[in-house]
């Protein structure tokens, strides 16, 4: 993520600012669950409308530009810079065994296609929507809004990224005031002026804030901030892959 790291050496990756699993008091620390998400039945009995599907990785995972093709795309990792398990977002639905999903990766917006076989699918019900002319996010279950707030949001020079995305990482901050706040989403967007960040390759964000005078202003290297008591009710209601809507 990239808005106002800690001053940090340029071997420091994100990694390190995260609590490891149970280390606060919290309930909600931990990388939330997917197992106990709704099991994916076929696209007919199980995909409706305000859910997605999500594939979550077994291991490292193979990704082809097309369905059939001999050689990979790019192999994805089986966890994240983050330390959490891969997931992808599926688009569309599956077919003869393959589904076409988006990619963490540059340029925004990338797809490839994996296969059935290789991974879980689960439905998430949700969906995140940013708007960046009103500086609002919104997160919505079912079509129903649960959580809308001023946000702060990319300055001109960095601006945050427009497009559909998906949330790849939740997590905790070792330092609960720390200038990203208690909790952060990692997202699949990456920043197009930002090509390297503490290990990362300029990922966008969504996560809370040291300085609540920075809300409803364009001041950040692209990430999303809200209020840390927002973030941290995100952090414990959204799971891996919920779609991320980035308006204009």
């Amino acid at each position: 993520m990239v808005s106002e790291p800690p001053a940090t050496t340029s071997t420091t990756t994100i990694a390190e600012f995260l609590a490891p699993p149970g280390e606060t008091d919290e309930e909600s620390v931990d990388v939330p669950e997917v197992d106990n998400r709704p099991v994916y039945q076929g696209f007919e009995a199980g995909l409706r409308e305000h859910s997605s599907l999500v594939a979550m990785t077994r291991g490292d995972t193979e990704v082809y530009a097309a369905p059939g093709d001999e050689e990979p795309l790019v192999t994805m990792p089986a966890t994240t810079i983050l330390n959490t398990v891969t997931v992808l977002t599926v688009v569309g639905e599956p077919i003869d065994g393959w589904a076409e999903v988006m990619l963490p990766i540059r340029p925004n917006g990338s797809t490839g296609w994996i296969r059935v076989d290789d991974v879980e699918l689960y439905l998430v019900q949700g969906k995140i929507v940013i708007d960046l002319s009103d500086k609002r996010l919104t997160y919505s279950v079912d079509g129903e809004e649960l959580i809308t707030s001023t946000i702060a949001i990319g300055t001109n020079q960095n601006s945050t990224p427009t497009g559909i995305f998906f949330v790849t990482d939740s997590v905790t901050l070792r330092n609960p005031d720390s200038l990203w706040g208690p909790h952060a989403l990692g997202i699949s967007a990456r920043s197009d002026t930002i090509t390297e960040f503490n290990g990362g390759d300029g990922i966008i964000g969504i996560h809370g804030t040291s300085n609540p005078s920075s809300i409803g202003r364009a001041v950040s290297l692209g990430c999303i901030r809200l209020p840390n008591d927002l973030i941290t009710e995100l952090h414990t209601m959204v799971p891996l892959g919920t779609p991320v809507e980035i308006r204009a």
